[in-house]
């Protein structure tokens, strides 16, 4: 294989973004569905052509393993796919990555990769399979299971496709199988609720801990696996969490197009049981005449003369609702509004050392405005009037050197607005000089702030004003715990934080605050949506292009859930809401 460039996370792997804006090229529509963000801005790159040349299609890409290595002593293998692109230069960019599922040998991914496949290039695609070995998902730390290099051209001909992967060490690898599914028309979010009852009994010592995943036929009639729910435990009458789905994912928008429900018995070493399956369409399940329908296993039926089924599941709820996207807002007036809060805490150092995170001297800025003119500087281009809410935390105020936690960086408590990423720039140079350093680092009371300001927006029913929150600190916060109840506070608002941490301190604990593997909860109530993003400063200080694209990654997604979520609708440049 072509693996020998591949030999870091920012060596001669680059992220798309960087590819993008060093080589002037746009991005064409993209799609955040509804469901688990994939953490890139992969999903619309036009790589090779620059705006409105060559046509390009923008596909999805699903993948499943079979018969992988187990590399694991005392349980099988963490599998997740990382897709690699060749560029028209040779180099390798990571295009995105699957979810990892736990002890599995045979893992069917339900996160699916976007490409924009172009049938003027040969794109070549670099599929690895990696065993991950730690929750941070780290693939510098994880063994590899197998690779394969392919031509994208091969997958979209043929649909769906199966080639063994290949291991510098190993033989005998396994599986890859990859479908392409072409994404276009009107996107749809389909709402589903299931409940089942009688399910057949598993587990020797308990019940069963169903789960069920959703598959969408293929056009040689197998079926890919494009939904999986989660597992309740110990119960053969389940009523899982209404989900949602992306109709194109399910049915490519087509409602008479088969899809399996399969339903499973989980077990925590992976060797799931089957209870039953059934297959149905999108249009039989709006339908109200039909509610409900039989799990069968096949083994069973054969086996058993009076077999009537493994259970019953019904559809408590089936909704297909018109979706829009973070495009569709912005160009309906949605204006981004940001407030820049600044850590100006102790340790930070004396901003007169060269060795403090502050200091001002260093002719490519210090790491606070590296990381603010990277940010900054995309989003004002969706802020009309440009002035910036711009505050410090942290610092000890003249004359008497009281410290607070939301002072104005220009220094007028009761107007902090500055003009454009310059003006930031100027007030916070101009604070250094007049503000000590202290603490503790307290955020808690500007995540408050912002989002009262949110919480004003929330009461409109038009998608006009949408509230970040950009916080750069060099540490944890002190006040986390208070943190986390404000950022739960703050899920129900129009708003998202972003945070950045500058200089070499442990940032595990805002590693919580990302939530996105499971809602933050505070005092018994849980977030209603992930709206944090953190981002050490230092993974990207020898490559800063790629901060912003890290950085902003899950906005789009989180825009879109939060208007999607209060059926909020775009607004016309006219101030006219969009028809549903």
């Amino acid at each position: 294989t072509g693996s020998s460039g591949i030999n870091a996370e920012y060596g001669e792997i680059q992220t798309f973004q960087h590819y993008i804006k060093r080589n002037n090229l746009r991005m064409s529509a993209y799609n955040y569905g509804p469901s688990e963000p994939s953490g890139t801005w992969s999903a619309g790159y036009n790589t090779g052509t620059p705006a409105s040349s060559k046509p390009s299609t923008e596909v999805e890409l699903t993948f499943s393993c079979h018969k992988l290595k187990d590399l694991d002593v005392f349980s099988k293998s963490d599998p997740q796919i990382v897709l690699y692109y060749n560029t028209l230069e040779g180099k390798w960019l990571e295009v995105g990555r699957t979810e990892m599922i736990e002890n599995s040998l045979n893992p069917s991914f339900t996160l699916p990769i976007p490409f924009v496949y172009k049938f003027e290039e040969r794109q070549l695609l670099y599929i690895r399979v990696f065993d991950i070995d730690d929750d941070s998902q780290n693939i510098g730390k994880a063994e590899l299971l197998g690779e394969l290099e392919i031509p994208l051209g091969q997958i979209v001909s043929a649909g769906t496709l199966t080639k063994p992967l290949c291991h510098p060490r190993f033989k005998d690898c396994g599986t890859v199988t990859m479908t392409a599914v072409e994404l276009g028309g009107i996107s749809e979010t389909v709402t589903l609720k299931f409940e089942g009852s009688g399910l057949d009994k598993k587990d020797f010592f308990g019940k069963s801990d169903p789960y069920y995943e959703l598959g969408r036929e293929n056009q040689d009639g197998t079926f890919t696996t494009v939904f999986r729910s989660e597992a309740l435990r110990c119960t053969l009458n389940p009523s899982w969490r209404q989900r949602e789905i992306d109709s194109k994912r399910l049915c490519q928008n087509n409602k008479s197009k088969k899809i399996l429900f399969s339903c499973y018995d989980h077990d925590d070493d992976g060797s799931h049981d089957f209870i039953g399956h059934f297959t149905t369409t999108l249009a039989e399940l709006q339908e109200k005449r039909r509610t409900e329908w039989e799990l069968i296993n096949p083994k069973k039926q054969r086996k058993k003369k009076n077999y009537q089924n493994s259970g019953v599941i019904r559809v408590i709820e089936c909704r297909v609702e018109k979706t829009y996207s973070f495009l569709d807002y912005i160009m309906g007036g949605l204006q981004l509004n940001c407030t820049i809060a600044v850590d100006f805490t102790g340790s930070n150092g004396d901003p007169q050392s060269p060795r403090s995170l502050h200091y001002i001297g260093a002719p490519e800025g210090n790491q606070y405005q590296q990381a603010w003119l990277a940010i900054g500087n995309i989003i004002q281009d969706y802020d009309s009037d440009k002035l910036f809410p711009a505050f410090g935390f942290g610092g000890a105020l003249p004359p008497h050197g009281q410290v607070s936690f939301e002072f104005a960086l220009n220094g007028n408590a009761a107007n902090p607005l500055v003009p454009g990423v310059q003006g930031v720039m100027d007030a916070y140079k101009t604070a250094l000089l007049n503000v000590g350093l202290s603490g503790p680092t307290n955020c808690a009371p500007m995540i408050r702030q912002v989002s009262k300001m949110a919480m004003s927006g929330a009461q409109s029913r038009a998608a006009q004003n949408y509230y970040i929150l950009l916080i750069l600190t060099d540490g944890q916060f002190t006040d986390i715990y208070d943190c986390i109840g404000a950022i739960v506070e703050a899920s129900d608002y129009p708003m998202s934080i972003i945070i950045i941490g500058v200089g070499n301190a442990d940032f595990t604990d805002m590693e919580r605050l990302d939530a996105d593997k499971k809602a933050l909860q505070h005092n018994g109530r849980k977030a209603s949506r992930d709206i944090v993003q953190f981002v050490p400063f230092n993974k990207y200080i020898s490559h800063p292009s790629a901060l912003p694209g890290a950085v902003l990654a899950e906005l789009p997604r989180q825009v879109e859930e939060y208007y999607r979520l209060r059926r909020i609708t775009p607004f016309r440049t006219s101030g006219v809401p969009c028809a549903e």
